[in-house]
């Protein structure tokens, strides 16, 4: 489809059963129960498309950023265009396989990963361009395969705009959108999907596989509008293959140039000062509860990450983007994070978590769309786990003891110099708007939490996975062991888990009562699955935290 005209491939009476209440290839998710049959499909491994085991590309398309993941699907195909996705998803259907869908390959769980079953690769639709949405109105489009450098590199050079997404590279819009899509400049400009207008799916409903062009002005309450919201935060697997995104002219424009701070504390010092390491993080969390509200009008133009690595890392380390002329609340803000501090501060000079910042100084101005190439956070690929936390408010007493037990914990035998909990400031425009408004509910945060450890070593799988597991479940035992959503009842300082940093421990979608549709999604997650059950009432598309269509009586 193009400008939103719709192509369509009927579904009927004859081919392969689809659907039943087994679980779906890999043990992936449930299969729903009132199957559908679909016809032979065209082939679609015209022009070397269809990647098969024992083609070179095999291996290397088989696996995504997390190297722990790996899988023998049936087949690879790369879409390319509208027609070849249809067909693809067709096929697959004919077939009786299960589709999954990978753009960057930076699912942190094994969702895309899919032996006996079909990946639809789409990365190589790579394009950003300006166009017109399904209204005749003007947009900027960008194709689910981009990565958010070729985002921001043809938006900038193009258009002199931006989306406020991910500051590592190579993750792809595919996914990184739906699921709200937030980066370093989302204090000052909000969410990337704030700025969403269009939505271009390949969907299988009511017979037919086509592409559905869902609009935020389609009529409210309709299948298309819901479909549209649901792209707006409800993460990627459940509802289609995104072919592309369309943007509102209203995009924003980055700043000329920013300021890019990173101070660093040793932990040699800090290991016997631990009145230091509690008074830094009590500076850090306090300063974003006070300086995070929707009308912040000083500080929504700061950006700053505490990174709290493992001792065996060497340092504590501050990085902060500026992004206002006058530089002075800057300085205004690192004086605040160093108040009551013995341990003196330095420059940070080597690679913490992935971000690499080599300043002489304590800060530095650069050109902005230089900046955010030197903010990349992708790193190495590697073997990784991953868990994740809102807060509201300050850290609590027991919440920075927990911080200061596992990360000087010594644990022989495991290397933990790439463990780490990386504390994003949040909120600002973020918090402007409506909890329901798009189907990320979290708007009141004032940081986000990602705990992260990494290795190479196949062998320390079980140990790296088990401490943070137990690193995470400590931080937030007065909630039993997880970032417990606010409420009415209770004035919770946590407020979830983020969909795009997914962590199977927060339970499956074959679990009798799993705690991922409430951390995730809140009380967003009941329109999301009235949605899934219209487009997908099959769960044709599934993964082991999709969400679940509403099962038919």
């Amino acid at each position: 489809m193009q400008n939103g005209v719709s192509r369509r491939g009927l579904l009927s009476a004859a081919g392969a059963v689809v659907g039943g209440v087994t679980l779906g290839a890999s043990g992936a998710g449930p299969a729903v129960a009132d199957p559908v049959r679909v016809p032979s499909a065209r082939p679609v491994d015209d022009s070397g498309l269809h990647v098969l085991p024992g083609d070179g590309r095999y291996e290397t398309l088989s696996q995504g950023f997390n190297q722990r993941w790996t899988s023998d699907p049936r087949y690879i195909q790369l879409v390319t265009d509208d027609d070849n996705a249809v067909a693809a998803v067709r096929e697959a259907l004919e077939r009786g396989l299960r589709p999954t869908v990978r753009s960057g390959g930076h699912c942190y769980e094994d969702f895309v990963e899919n032996t006996g079953g079909a990946i639809l690769d789409v990365s190589s639709m790579k394009g950003v361009y300006r166009t017109k949405d399904k209204y005749g109105r003007s947009a900027y489009c960008v194709e689910s395969g981009a990565t958010n450098w070729d985002v921001y590199t043809a938006l900038f050079r193009k258009f002199g705009v931006t989306i406020p997404a991910g500051s590592c590279y190579s993750v792809g819009a595919g996914g990184h959108i739906c699921g709200g899509g937030y980066g370093i400049m989302s204090r000052r400009d909000g969410l990337t999907v704030d700025y969403l207008v269009q939505v271009d799916v390949v969907t299988v409903k009511d017979g037919r596989v086509e592409v559905t062009a869902a609009h935020r002005s389609d009529p409210e309450h309709s299948d298309t509008a819901n479909l549209f919201w649901a792209h707006t935060g409800g993460g990627g697997g459940n509802f289609g293959v995104v072919m592309r995104y369309y943007f509102s002219e209203e995009l924003p424009k980055p700043p000329p140039r920013m300021w890019l701070s990173s101070i660093a504390w040793p932990w040699a010092d800090l290991v016997n000062r631990p009145d230091d390491f509690e008074r830094l993080l009590r500076n850090f969390g306090e300063f974003f509860a006070a300086h995070s509200g929707p009308d912040e009008q000083v500080y929504n133009q700061l950006f700053s990450i505490l990174k709290l690595p493992h001792k065996t890392n060497g340092n504590v380390v501050v990085s902060s983007q500026w992004v206002a002329e006058d530089v002075a609340p800057l300085d205004a803000y690192l004086r605040a994070l160093e108040s009551g501090l013995t341990t003196g501060s330095m420059m940070q000079v080597s690679e913490v978590g992935g971000t690499f910042l080599p300043l002489p100084e304590k800060r530095r101005r650069m050109p902005w769309l230089q900046a955010t190439q030197t903010l990349n956070g992708s790193g190495p690929n590697q073997r990784g786990k991953y868990k994740s936390a809102y807060h509201r408010k300050p850290f609590t007493d027991d919440q920075i003891a927990a911080m200061w037990t596992w990360l000087t914990r010594d644990d022989p035998g495991v290397d933990l110099t790439q463990t780490l909990v990386q504390i994003d400031s949040y909120g600002c425009r973020v918090n402007a708007v409506a909890p329901r408004a798009t189907a990320v509910p979290q708007r009141d945060s004032c940081m986000k939490l990602q705990y992260q450890s990494y290795w190479t070593d196949p062998a320390q799988d079980s140990a790296h996975v088990e401490f943070l597991r137990g690193f995470y479940t400590d931080v937030y035992a007065d909630t039993d062991g997880v970032p417990e959503i606010s409420d009415a009842e209770h004035d919770r300082t946590t407020d979830g888990a983020y969909v795009n940093y997914p962590d199977v421990d927060l339970g499956i979608a074959t679990d009798p009562a799993p705690r991922y549709p409430h951390l995730y999604y809140k009380d967003n997650y009941p329109r999301l699955q009235r949605t899934k059950t219209i487009w997908d009432p099959q769960n044709r598309f599934h993964h082991k935290q999709s969400i679940v269509p509403i099962r038919r009586s």
